[in-house]
């Protein structure tokens, strides 16, 4: 069975509308309405006014045709999106769960070379729905502690063992376990009422997803990566307030893909967005690591950007500082720590050291990579500094 709003439809075609025809009077592509009529997205909120005004309904009348949703005979939409992951983040929970599903499914079915052929979106048509995105966020309550029944404990600790698989640098197979275990986890959203569960198991899929994506850029697989990415988007939305910092944290994420394949103005501009994302008084820890991100990105864009670069750097390490020292560190942030900060600023001085041409700028930009490098050596606990080389830290991920 598959979703259709078909009262919409109907309302559209009564009109005399194609569906080009409503996508152009209303401004979006053909693509958003087919997704509108499918029950995939929602309208967002600046579209609404027009749209009602297109169909000659007020808007409470749009909104009993959103809501009119039906089950028609087909087969499922989550099944024929393979590789897509759609990057529009007005989805319906029930679609968010099929794409999840979909795509999980596609890559445990498919060999590296189908992988590896994904492609990377990159400027405008990466920023902008993950601009929408965290314009889209809503605003975190002052506490929340809904608590799960025990299977959900032993989800968590299964995400936290894949983790430390991932520091340890595995293989491949470990990968496929993780999106098994992503897949499973979609499945078992299927038949899930209980509201504080849904959330709970959003929060689980969007950390497996997180996780899902680091493995896969490890593995030369940056496509894929991406979409994990913005899966893990999706499942935050869908997991509320609580995962917000962990939604932050996956833009970072994108930041360091952005990097990594060169693209310095997507580095800056994703970074800038999660720290817009993110609340004043949410994680310090999170806040930190996008101002170290941010001033990377800054000092890649060469001398002209230098100010902001140092500027960054050293508000990164004003942040960690004066964070709370009983700040919990959420399991997905467990590497972040002291060195990793020194890291991030080493960089950032490096880089600047490198592109400066002036002996006394670059000399003192030089000094201070060499200090935090060493601080960076020195507050990484000698008996992992080797287990550690692998894992999600910054510093060996800036050459």
């Amino acid at each position: 069975m598959a979703l259709r709003r078909l009262r919409l439809a109907q309302r559209r075609k009564a009109l005399g509308h194609s569906q080009d025809d409503l996508a152009a009077l209303v401004g979006v592509d053909r693509s958003t309405v087919i997704r509108w009529e499918r029950a995939e997205t929602e309208p967002q909120p600046w579209l609404r006014r027009k749209l009602a005004s297109h169909l000659r309904v007020t808007p409470d009348e749009l909104s009993e045709l959103l809501e009119a949703i039906a089950e028609v005979p087909g087969r499922s939409d989550g099944y024929t999106l393979l590789s897509s992951v759609p990057l529009d983040f007005s989805l319906v929970s029930g679609h968010t769960v099929q794409v999840m599903e979909g795509f999980s499914a596609h890559d445990l079915a498919s060999r590296r070379q189908v992988l590896e052929r994904l492609s990377v979106l990159s400027s405008a048509a990466l920023l902008k729905p993950i601009r929408q995105w965290a314009a889209s966020l809503p605003v975190p309550p002052v506490s929340d502690n809904t608590l799960g029944p025990d299977e959900l404990d032993e989800l968590r600790a299964a995400v936290k063992l894949f983790r430390r698989w991932d520091a340890s640098g595995v293989g491949g197979l470990k990968r496929k376990a993780v999106v098994g275990q992503l897949n499973a986890v979609a499945e078992s959203l299927h038949g899930t009422t209980d509201a504080a569960t849904l959330r709970t198991l959003f929060q689980i899929m969007a950390e497996l997803a997180q996780l899902a994506g680091w493995i896969a850029y490890d593995h030369g697989l940056p496509g894929a990566a991406q979409r994990y990415y913005v899966l893990a988007l999706h499942a935050c939305r869908e997991a509320g307030s609580s995962a917000l910092p962990l939604g932050v944290k996956v833009i970072g994420d994108m930041t360091q893909l952005s990097t990594a394949l060169g693209n310095y103005d997507d580095s800056l501009h994703l970074a800038r967005t999660g720290l817009y994302a993110l609340p004043r008084s949410s994680s310090d820890l999170v806040r930190a690591e996008l101002l170290g991100l941010e001033s990377r990105a800054y000092a890649q864009l060469g001398n002209r950007e230098a100010r902001d670069a140092a500027r960054s750097a050293e508000a990164c390490v004003e942040i960690w500082h004066d964070a709370p020292d009983d700040e919990p560190a959420p399991d997905w942030h467990h590497y972040m720590n002291q060195a990793e900060v020194d890291s991030l600023v080493a960089s950032t001085y490096t880089q600047l050291a490198l592109e400066d041409t002036d002996p006394k700028r670059w000399r003192a930009y030089a000094d201070r990579a060499e200090r935090h490098a060493l601080q960076a050596r020195q507050a990484r606990p000698k008996a992992t500094i080797a287990a550690e080389s692998s894992t999600k830290c910054a510093w060996p991920r800036c050459d």
